[in-house]
């Protein structure tokens, strides 16, 4: 048992456990993102750490690819991400003058954002299948292109019109879901285990941190401008989006051989199986050598005008059916129901803070307007920023210098340790929100302030479910991370139908109480899952269960 970790009987490989050191050949404290590789054993390492998963030869493999192509792939995807997940949250500050405008009530413009939610989780479901298909690569200009219809149509719908307003929010939902969805996936394409941590970090900063930026200046757009400036703005942002789509975001879905695949599960691979290799391996353009004869990777490589195709061919010899259906299984994992339990609860409460916010803060104590409402949103910003940074240095780090305490092997159960400041800030913020929000006298401030800090956690709950799904679970993480979505989104999509009645039948202090003994209880049950998560994972590598189900991704193409 390494590091409280308890160890399957009888003893197996289990999927995401992985011999991450060469022994001897790491000094204390080193961290690499050369982005290079050299060869020990007949294994590709990057001084001291092995390569997770192995690239195979050719030049054509993103794990190849040069780190300053692997970024602006990231890069790309982030910003488009960042720029659609910020058409949700421009609502935030204006709720109350919607209310008005469309002669409507708090539920149906919560609506607004709920069935948003909707249908992202549906879209994200149909973008799994596609992507497996046909790539991410069409998957993510197509979705960028529905994001910016939607947004245009938001634009210009005109007062009163409820259906056409709703219509507007299911197409950016629609375009949001493949941002939702393969993301995380597209990172464990393009980088290896140890450099996946801070990337997924910046990829929830992007994502989950400018929803909680816009309203800062939705709210003084709104006020000077109109709501509807807002989405004119944001459509000009998703044309550069969609050109940089086009441009910097080629192909990454890759066919390599299972024998690279150290961290899938038992069947062709172990933590501990030797690839064999030639002595030095020329990797994108940067060398790395060891000792004896130098070699390239095989192929031609691809010029830039062929990676501009968005049609690359079909990537698996599955069914459609057979794909659409198969994230549904993955539902009944351990690793999913954790993730879905400790993020996407968190996120819903999150939700649930920003749908009321109109109802708190333009009532009595506070009687604010839209621009003010805005400035709420300034604490939950620095949030954000704060959980990054942390997160960025603290993840990857975390696993590395476990790993070196746990004989160099490295478990995704480390990634569960992002719990603890997620526990110290993110309860304690959502409890006293309540009080905060509803005694006379106290600065609004105050309730930014313990925003902000359920904010910290919801970023951080996210870089630590996200990691540990995707680490644990790589072979089938774009089914994995179909079916978090699917449970975060529409239990996100539910609660905008009960969160607003709830408030007022309890109040926001027993509301904010509640929520935050729940968050408090899911915290404090991932222990269960540090503890017995590798046990949990060796029991559905042997139950096989979409195997069973035929369900599981077959063969791709040669």
């Amino acid at each position: 048992m390494g590091l409280g970790i308890r160890e399957p009987s009888p003893s197996q490989h289990v999927p995401g456990t992985v011999t991450l050191y060469e022994s001897g050949l790491l000094a204390p404290g080193s961290a690499v993102e050369s982005g290079t590789s050299g060869i020990t054993s007949g294994r590709k390492r990057d001084e001291g750490i092995v390569l997770v998963p192995q690239p195979s030869d050719s030049v054509n493999d993103p794990l190849n690819w040069p780190l300053w192509k692997k970024d602006l792939t990231l890069f790309t995807i982030c910003f488009t991400t960042a720029v659609g997940g910020i058409v949700g949250p421009a609502l935030a500050p204006v709720n109350g003058v919607l209310v008005e405008e469309f002669n409507t009530t708090y539920t149906v413009v919560a609506n607004f954002s709920g069935y948003q939610f909707f249908a992202s989780g549906a879209a994200g479901l149909l973008c799994e299948v596609m992507a497996r298909l046909w790539g991410k690569r069409p998957i993510y200009f197509l979705s960028t292109a529905f994001l910016l219809a939607g947004t245009v149509w938001n634009a210009m719908v005109k007062s009163g019109d409820v259906g056409g307003f709703m219509g507007a929010r299911v197409l950016q939902g629609v375009g949001l879901g493949a941002f939702e969805t393969l993301v995380v996936s597209s990172i464990g394409d393009i980088y290896f285990v140890h450099q996946r941590g801070k990337r997924i970090a910046f990829y929830n900063l992007l994502f989950l941190g400018t929803t909680y930026f816009m309203p800062v200046i939705a709210g003084y757009i709104s006020v000077k401008h109109g709501w509807r400036m807002q989405f004119k703005i944001i459509s000009g942002f998703l044309g550069v989006a969609l050109l940089m789509v086009f441009f910097f975001c080629p192909e990454h879905a890759f066919v390599r051989g299972r024998k690279f695949e150290t961290d899938f599960g038992s069947g062709d691979s172990s933590s501990t199986s030797v690839v064999e290799r030639p002595e030095s391996v020329k990797v994108g353009e940067g060398e790395a050598k060891a000792t004896g004869q130098s070699t390239s990777v095989v192929g031609i490589k691809k010029t830039f005008l062929q990676e501009l195709r968005l049609y690359n061919g079909r990537f698996s010899t599955d069914g459609f059916w057979k794909l659409l259906f198969a994230p549904f299984p993955c539902m009944l994992y351990p690793a999913t129901i954790w993730a879905f339990l400790f993020q996407g609860t968190f996120v819903t409460w999150g939700i649930g803070v920003s749908v009321v916010l109109a109802q708190i803060f333009s009532a009595p104590p506070f009687e604010f307007d839209s621009e003010q409402m805005g400035y709420i949103y300034a604490a939950p910003t620095i949030g954000a920023i704060l959980a990054y940074i942390l997160s960025n240095f603290a993840s990857d780090s975390i696993c590395l210098f476990l790993s070196r305490r746990n004989n160099l092997v490295y478990e995704p159960e480390f990634r569960i340790f992002l719990v603890i400041p997620v526990l110290l800030t993110g309860v304690p913020g959502l409890i006293a929100y309540g009080y905060a929000t509803t005694t006379p006298g106290i600065h609004w401030i105050v309730p930014s302030v313990l925003y902000g800090m359920l904010t910290f956690a919801v970023i951080l709950s996210c870089v630590a479910t996200y990691a540990y799904v995707l680490d644990a679970h790589r072979e089938i993480s774009v089914e994995m991370m179909v079916a978090v979505l699917i449970l975060k989104n529409f239990f996100a999509w539910g609660s905008t139908f009960y969160i607003s009645n709830w408030i007022v039948d309890w109040g926001a202090v027993r509301v904010f109480q509640t929520m935050g003994i729940l968050q408090a209880v899911i915290c404090v049950c991932s222990l269960l899952v540090y503890v017995y998560g590798k046990i949990w994972r060796a029991k559905m590598e042997r139950l096989q269960l979409l195997a069973r189900l035929g369900l599981k991704p077959g063969k791709m193409r040669e």
